[in-house]
């Protein structure tokens, strides 16, 4: 897995249009976020064998990295343009919905786009030291 993470201020995004892989409904179609770890994330081939083991992984490091950087909100965002060999889309959308079920039990208010969907975004990245990650598992 891959994932690119940005500590933004705000954070907006609006479903446009759909992918022969998209979750039906689309929902949240929009959402807009403050102060939100947002986590642009690839699911890849290789993780197909090894989805508990990355979802162990990618909570304990997010827990750390949101108690570093001192906010509680964190957005799962699929993004498929991390890699070139991408895992099952069925698998990527159990998978995501995973991440957040154990995030939210982990204490984490956590919100996860539509998969699978063209959308639109506007982010403002705060600019500190730990505002931008990007971390392989």
């Amino acid at each position: 897995m891959r994932v690119l993470q940005l500590h933004c201020s705000d954070f907006r995004y609006q479903v446009r249009r759909e992918t022969p892989v998209a979750e039906q409904p689309a929902s949240p179609r929009e959402e807009s976020l403050e102060d939100v770890l947002v986590c642009f994330i690839c699911f890849e081939k290789r993780d197909e064998q090894r989805i508990d083991e990355i979802i162990d992984l990618f909570v304990e490091n997010v827990k750390v990295d949101v108690s570093r950087i001192g906010c509680s909100m964190v957005l799962l965002y699929p993004y498929a343009h991390l890699s070139k060999s991408l895992g099952s889309a069925r698998l990527a959308k159990g998978f995501l919905s995973g991440l957040r079920d154990r995030l939210e039990e982990g204490g984490l208010e956590t919100h996860k786009s539509p998969f699978g969907w063209y959308k639109a975004f506007d982010l403002s990245c705060i600019g500190h030291p730990l505002s931008e990650a990007y971390r392989e598992y």
